[in-house]
């Protein structure tokens, strides 16, 4: 988003220090002139508040507070135009960058994906209560006073997917676009090899992600397909139970967190990879697979849904459409199996992003007050 505004208008971006060191090697070379990062720290116990998805938000929150203070101090010096917040995804927590008097970006945001309730077998139940308190949590923050201001006074509203959209009021949604941000990905290219008989998971093992439906998946696969999964969390002693209930174990591979190098190399001879997200609100592993060229299977549901219907090669994308758990374990299942014997040699890039880029663009334009085609 800031390679797009800053070609339109001097642009001051405020981020957080994890950040640091990967923007100072892009301004090496980026060598763009009028455009200034400025760190804006976080609290002592920040490190520990990143151990859970409640205190991150918590740590988020305290974090955007010392953000609009460094920007309104900026604001005092020398006025800003437009004020742009690229939120944490999450349509129902306010935002200080409508409260600045002049016009404002929100987004891209999501927040709305819910687990069908088809597929909340696959929960277990801790899942089931944690999909419970965050449908809970979520109505009753996007009913807060700041949150609906926020709504209310955005100049430019993005929005991660439809689910999200249907949520704001109508007011809202006549200012609002779609746009998921794994369309605005860049990665480097990684030398496609020849495909191998295994498919590979990328994410976390959380009952969200959706780990225990590839295993199911798995079961209905022949006995020539393997799934690599990498990546670590509390679904893990469960998967390999699961496994061995199914008797796939062998042919499961849990690989734990990995260096992003050995990721890319993994998906780069994967015959395809499997993104089964129970509620998922973008997914940068699902773009960064279409990017590789690599053949894709997706739950069609929530943000993934929005990104796999942008691919510029259907013959490499499989949308899998949600049902009861067995039915639609079968049908990834049946798409492993097509994949692996039937393997794609394609190594271009599957993802379009020149749309989202376009859209993105075009709304900068028009909160700034330049002329359309700017």
């Amino acid at each position: 988003m800031v390679r797009e505004l800053s070609e339109l208008a001097d642009c001051t971006v405020l981020v957080g220090p994890e950040h640091t060191d990967g923007i100072r090697q892009w301004q090496a070379s980026a060598n763009r002139a009028g455009l200034q990062f400025i760190e804006v720290g976080e609290p002592r116990w920040g490190l520990l508040a990143k151990g859970h998805r409640v205190t991150w938000f918590l740590l988020y929150l305290r974090w955007l507070h010392s953000a609009n203070q460094i920007g309104r101090q900026l604001h005092r010096e020398q006025p800003f135009d437009a004020v742009c917040h690229v939120s944490y995804s999450t349509y129902w927590l306010p935002s200080p960058a409508t409260d600045y008097d002049v016009p404002s970006v929100w987004g891209p945001v999501g927040g709305a994906v819910t687990t069908p309730l088809r597929l909340w077998p696959l929960l277990g139940w801790r899942g089931v209560w944690d999909e419970i308190l965050d449908r809970v949590s979520v109505r009753m923050m996007s009913w807060l006073p700041a949150t609906r201001r926020t709504w209310q006074r955005a100049s430019v509203c993005l929005i991660q997917n439809e689910a999200t959209l249907a949520r704001l009021p109508a007011s809202t949604r006549s200012r609002a676009a779609i746009l998921n941000h794994g369309l605005l990905l860049e990665v480097p290219t990684v030398p496609r090899n020849a495909p191998g008989n295994h498919c590979l998971y990328v994410g976390a093992l959380e009952s969200r992600k959706g780990p225990r439906l590839a295993v199911r998946a798995l079961a209905h696969a022949p006995e020539d397909v393997r799934l690599v999964m990498v990546g670590n969390g509390p679904e893990r002693g469960a998967l390999l139970r699961l496994a061995r209930r199914l008797g796939v174990a062998d042919r499961l591979e849990l690989r734990g967190a990995l260096p992003r190098s050995e990721v890319m190399n993994l998906l780069a001879r994967a015959a395809a990879a499997v993104f089964t997200g129970l509620r998922e609100e973008g997914g940068i592993a699902l773009a960064e697979a279409m990017a590789g060229g690599v053949p894709v299977i997706v739950l069609g549901h929530g943000g993934a849904r929005v990104l796999a219907e942008t691919a510029k090669d259907m013959s490499r994308m499989e949308i899998i459409e949600p049902g009861n758990v067995e039915e639609t374990a079968r049908r990834i299942g049946d798409a492993m199996k097509r994949f692996v014997r039937q393997p794609s040699l394609t190594t271009t890039s599957n993802l379009d992003g020149s749309h989202a880029r376009g859209l993105l663009r075009e709304k900068f334009a028009a909160v700034l007050g330049l002329p359309a085609g700017q």
